[in-house]
């Protein structure tokens, strides 16, 4: 995995048992506490590009493997702690050494750690046994949604290369395919972990970018960092349940870069004037019928531009 060669290490574990909790730290600072000199065998302190140390990597003699400690993305009070609690780990100092790596990789390192450790059960017990199902129908569809999108925004094909994505509420991957196979390569954001698992499973997530994390809590995680941010049927909208989607929803200006763009779907002309009126102090938007949609999936579109 990313982290096993950029550290130059074997077996590894992290304590942590999602990527969102490796924004609190609670079994990282309790394990930090407990850790003995002499079980100590070798430690690596790890460095970014702008030499600012973001983790410690540590042998334990009688677990017979590596430990990783991070505070990557962690809040300020337990950076404070997990930075105190790391500096006085020691061990012989001819098995002590420093690795300076780029913090994104080392951030789609912790990121693909967490996404095995889904497929592998290790952080989830479900048990599903079906096939994906991805309507090919659908994935065409799509395309030429996002198609016709990135010819009218002026947004170079070749996102991948030189643009950052999120994609929220991807489920199990169905509009992810569209995404990839239009030459776009999202971060993927779902809080429910099986239907992560399921797309990670079937090859249609990829694990470095793959999150189990909450859709109204992206702006905690990620900074405006996003040139893009997509979701097809992000939900059923309705009046009863808008002030939920309203929370979705608002995060993304939260996490867009200047001039940033939106593209919703669902499945009503109802709910994509909801989606409009819930962005329009934020972004300048338009909403249009999706005339190739089934009569359901993706029927309507919302495209938008953030607001200087």
């Amino acid at each position: 995995m990313e982290l096993n060669e950029l550290l130059g290490i074997g077996d590894f574990m992290l304590v942590e048992e999602s990527y969102a909790s490796q924004k609190w730290l609670w079994k990282t600072l309790e394990f930090l506490r407990k850790i003995k000199v002499e079980d100590v065998v070798e430690v690596i302190r790890i460095f970014d590009e702008r030499k600012e140390r973001i983790g410690i990597a540590v042998y334990d003699k009688d677990l017979g493997f590596w430990l990783i400690f991070t505070d990557v993305i962690a809040d300020s009070r337990s950076k404070e702690e997990f930075e105190a609690l790391a500096s006085v780990i020691k061990c012989n100092e001819e098995r002590e050494r420093e690795v300076e790596v780029e913090r994104e990789k080392f951030r789609e390192g912790v990121i693909e750690f967490h996404s095995v450790g889904l497929v592998n059960r290790l952080f989830c017990d479900c048990d599903l046994k079906e096939e994906g199902f991805y309507p090919r129908e659908r994935t065409e569809a799509l395309k030429n949604v996002l198609g016709e999108f990135l010819r009218e925004k002026g947004i170079d094909i070749g996102i991948s290369e030189n643009k950052k994505t999120l994609e929220i509420g991807c489920g199990n991957g169905g509009g992810t395919i569209a995404l990839h196979e239009s030459n776009i390569f999202p971060v993927t954001i779902d809080i429910n972990k099986c239907e992560i698992c399921k797309g990670l499973e079937e090859g249609v997530l990829e694990p470095k970018k793959s999150i189990v994390l909450d859709c109204s809590a992206l702006s905690p995680f990620f900074g405006k960092e996003f040139d893009a941010v997509f979701g097809f049927m992000v939900g059923k909208i309705d009046p009863f349940n808008r002030f939920e989607w309203e929370r979705v929803l608002r995060e993304a200006h939260k996490v867009l870069k200047s001039k940033g763009k939106v593209l919703f779907t669902v499945s009503s002309e109802e709910e994509a004037i909801m989606v409009k009126e819930i962005l329009t102090d934020k972004f300048e938007g338009e909403i249009r019928e999706n005339k190739e949609g089934d009569g359901y999936i993706d029927q309507w579109v919302y495209i938008g531009e953030l607001r200087d």
